[in-house]
């Protein structure tokens, strides 16, 4: 199936729950498609606008390309987008923020009105319904859930030796929820592989394209002091005895700053090697998890430049020992969250 087919199968007013968070594992080419066929169907005098949801902000190929082709009726849980931001603020768009962990749940609920396609990124797929993602997990596989379809870009740039990354694991819905067993980063709790129903999968679109994730700013003399202050405040804090003596896991942002803590973080001889249970995994981690000073890395999201990305693909295996990625639902959890510290 092309693109454009697969484009043609979603219908003016549909809902698609697509993979994503960040550009890390965002469908690419269909999202396109579906602009392309938006601007034809509004040269025609037709309307035509879908729901987006998604795990979190994506790449241009969909947040921007669906934003500029007025094709957009709804957008939630979170964007960074300037086309999509624009739209939103001359009120072309509906939008509405909710914290992330939170957004799967809704999404079973049926909050967000019926889920017609689940439209993902895999590095494989097998004849049975066992799908290998690529470099995030976010609400997908909520989305292939509660989606009466799903359609597939089998994205040739990620290798099927991604498989082992991943740990795919869905809390019962109130009021038979359960505790959520992880107890430390490194734990995992579910399953390798997204499973559907195969009969659900509509249509697999054959793709090469690389996320669109750019490029980090290198660390300047302000963005190193910012990290330096931290990680002596810590490491302050750990000799006064008001964090344990083997230290507690790190949660982590996105972007130079970040990445500055980090670096700080690992150069602090009075800090000890630690994990990390965030939602991104991003450029600094992957150099101190080569050197030690990062033990382990629990997140939804492999956010890292096209240079990083190709390091661990050339190392997959010590990586894959080393990281998971889970759901957000999982990975944002406050429960986890609390519970490591």
């Amino acid at each position: 199936m092309t693109a454009d087919e697969a484009a043609a199968l979603i219908q003016n007013a549909d809902i698609v729950g697509f993979s994503g968070f960040t550009p890390a594992g965002a469908a690419k080419e269909i999202p396109t498609a579906i602009a392309r066929r938006a601007t034809a169907e509004h040269a025609d005098g037709r309307d035509f606008k879908i729901g987006v949801v998604t795990g979190a902000s994506t790449g241009d190929s969909l947040d921007g390309e669906l934003a500029r082709a007025h094709a957009v009726l709804f957008r939630t849980p979170y964007q960074s987008d300037h086309s999509l931001r624009a739209a939103i603020n001359k009120g072309e768009t509906k939008f509405f923020d909710m914290h992330l962990s939170v957004l799967p749940q809704q999404a079973r609920y049926g909050f967000l009105g019926k889920i017609k396609y689940a439209v993902l990124e895999a590095a494989a797929v097998s004849d049975d319904g066992e799908i290998v993602l690529t470099t995030s997990v976010g609400a997908t596989n909520t989305f292939c859930g509660v989606a009466d379809q799903i359609l597939i870009e089998l994205n040739q740039r990620h290798p099927a030796e991604l498989h082992g990354l991943h740990d795919i694991y869905q809390p019962l819905d109130p009021p038979h929820r359960r505790e959520i067993p992880v107890y430390t980063c490194s734990d995992r709790i579910g399953s390798p592989t997204l499973k559907v129903d195969p009969a659900k999968i509509a249509g697999i679109v054959l793709t090469n394209r690389a996320d669109e994730v750019g490029s980090f700013k290198e660390t300047d003399a302000v963005t190193a002091q910012i990290g330096e202050n931290v990680a002596r405040f810590l490491a302050d804090e750990l000799i006064a005895g008001r964090i344990p003596p083997g230290f507690l896991p790190v949660q982590s942002g996105v972007g130079n700053i970040a990445n500055a803590v980090l670096g700080a973080l690992g150069a602090n001889p009075n800090i000890p090697p630690f994990s990390m249970y965030s939602e991104v995994i991003q450029d600094s981690v992957i150099g101190l998890m080569q050197c030690g000073e990062i033990t382990f890395a629990s997140a939804t999201s492999l956010t890292v430049s096209p240079s990083i990305l190709d390091e661990i693909y050339a190392d997959l295996e010590f990586f894959k020992q080393r990281m998971v990625l889970r759901p957000q639902e999982i990975s944002n959890h406050s429960e986890v969250v609390r519970r490591l510290g």
